[in-house]
């Protein structure tokens, strides 16, 4: 029981993180008025960033621990979580690089 408790915090401090990857996305675009150069900008795409591959590296540590031996309902949980915490740390990360290229191209 101990194994499945780890791998549940470690799946929903992912979720956090694919949280935070969206709402710092969103953040650091308002961040590029901010000053005179785009240094706040490049902060905030950097702080993006981390907190998506904090979300990675608790997703990989989520596959470290021993999970549950047996087939059970909370082992299809832990699975399906771990699938669309991957699902949204991915889709940060391609919209922050999207939103970095197109306000670098000048759109």
């Amino acid at each position: 029981m101990q194994g499945e408790k780890k791998q549940l915090v470690c799946i929903l401090l992912a979720f956090v993180c694919a949280a935070g990857v969206f709402f710092l996305s969103d953040l650091f675009q308002s961040m590029a008025y901010w000053g005179n150069g785009l240094i706040w900008y490049w902060i905030g795409v950097v702080l993006t960033f981390v907190t998506g591959i904090v979300g990675t590296a608790f997703i990989l540590l989520s596959l470290k621990v021993e999970g549950p031996t047996e087939k059970s309902w909370l082992t299809v949980l832990l699975i399906s979580l771990r699938a669309v915490a991957v699902l949204a740390i991915g889709l940060g990360f391609l919209w922050t690089t999207f939103v970095v290229v197109a306000g670098m191209s000048g759109m």
